[in-house]
């Protein structure tokens, strides 16, 4: 009997050992990698059932040709592209002149996208609070040009000082995404939630500066994340109380918000590959909120791009210095992405046939199971956004639309004025 119970303790140790030299390794790799091990499950058939229904508003007078042929160009990029759902809304000389959603948020369910079906926008987050932090800036609240040090406290103190103005045109040397000693391994792919932004930083403050501040570019969202600190820092508000006080309410736009604050009427994310479709990878994105985590609809940002280019939601030298203008590098050389504060700008030959330049202030956004693209023509005061529920590499297929409908524009108000 005694031996019979040491052979049934010996066993469970041989057991205990198995499971230690091969299953919990197992577990961690399977946790490390799990977006990739998870990418080949899961996938329904994609039909174009009812992928072009929706809702648009009314077409003002004198529209009706350019509406014609947006939809024209939308319909053909929802069907070519695989988009799920699709919003995108136009405006211009301070209103709304446009907007149309078609396709699904849900396509298990079949739930028709509208109007205030809000997206993930990515990173054109980063616009969102480049504009709140201009208010702030016209206020006399933030100092954009002064060491955030003593508005951040709790962010170590690197070999050199770093100003709002070059966290948030990418000059300032802070890391983008990484890897990390977490699940799964990539930041981006983030999983654990921040519930404020002293902690979201808590995830890069550690890292050196890349090089010296306004030296040189490099993307980061976090860069930004730790501008928005400096705006809590500088007003003694939350990042959220902000984004609230000084943009969204005062502008009307009721559908932007961080993701973590969402419900209702909202995007499912997806990914599509060979005419399947699957849900994206679940992530939380409250380690970039002000660079990356916004959720909003197309309507929304018009709102906010039609009162930087008409009103005075942000002084005209501001829109002008910030907004349309380049960061130079210490060298005096523009930065090779043509950043500005919290936006791309330079001319543009890719609208029109004929080749000539365009003003165009632009952000696009690319997210877990989303992409979005905003734009404005600060020489027509016309704005134009887009937002898609599925996950691609980039926002070129956007472009290619947002140039059609801008040409058209352009190109019949001149004629109408002649």
């Amino acid at each position: 009997m005694t031996e019979h119970k040491t052979r049934s303790r010996r066993g469970l140790k041989l057991l205990a050992i198995i499971l230690s030299a091969f299953v919990l390794p197992a577990y961690f790799i399977f946790r490390l990698f799990e977006p990739v091990f998870v990418w080949n499950s899961g996938w329904q058939t994609l039909t174009n059932k009812d992928r072009l229904i929706g809702e648009q508003t009314a077409i003002p007078e004198g529209y009706a040709d350019i509406i014609l042929a947006a939809n024209r160009s939308l319909d053909e990029a929802i069907l070519t592209n695989d988009f799920p759902a699709v919003s995108v809304a136009l405006g211009k000389n301070g209103a709304l002149i446009w907007a149309r959603a078609a396709g699904f948020r849900d396509i298990k369910n079949e739930v028709p996208v509208t109007l205030q079906t809000k997206f993930r926008i990515g990173s054109v987050s980063k616009a969102v609070t480049a504009t709140t932090a201009a208010r702030l800036s016209d206020e006399g609240v933030l100092d954009i040009d002064a060491s955030i040090k003593d508005l951040v406290p709790y962010y170590p103190q690197k070999a050199f000082d770093i100003t709002t103005r070059q966290l948030m045109t990418h000059t300032a040397g802070i890391r983008h995404y990484g890897p990390c000693l977490c699940f799964p391994f990539d930041e981006y792919s983030n999983q654990k939630h921040h519930d404020s932004v002293e902690s979201a930083i808590g995830r890069f403050s550690k890292s050196a500066l890349l090089f010296e501040p306004g030296t040189d570019f490099s993307y980061s969202s976090y860069g930004v994340t730790l501008a928005s600190a400096a705006m809590e820092g500088a007003s003694g508000q939350s990042f959220d109380s902000l984004i609230e006080t000084k943009l969204t309410t005062p502008l009307g736009m009721k559908n932007t918000l961080r993701e973590g604050l969402a419900d209702g009427d909202f995007a499912v994310p997806y990914v599509i590959k060979d005419g399947q479709y699957k849900k994206a990878y679940p992530v939380d994105s409250s380690n970039k909120t002000a660079g990356g985590g916004f959720l909003s609809t197309p309507i929304d940002l018009i709102l906010m791009t039609q009162a930087i280019l008409t009103q005075d939601y942000v002084a005209p030298a501001t829109r002008e210095s910030l907004f349309y203008t380049p960061q130079k590098l210490a060298t005096g050389e523009v930065n090779e992405q043509s950043y500005a504060f919290g936006w791309r700008s330079h001319l543009s030959t890719d609208i029109f046939d004929d080749g000539r330049e365009v003003m165009i202030s632009h952000h696009g956004g690319v997210a877990m199971g989303g992409i979005a693209f905003l734009i404005m023509y600060p020489e027509h005061d016309m704005s134009i956004a887009i937002t898609v529920n599925r996950q691609m590499d980039g926002v070129g297929e956007l472009w290619n639309l947002v140039h059609a409908i801008a040409q058209e524009v352009i190109l019949r108000t001149e004629k109408a004025r002649d």
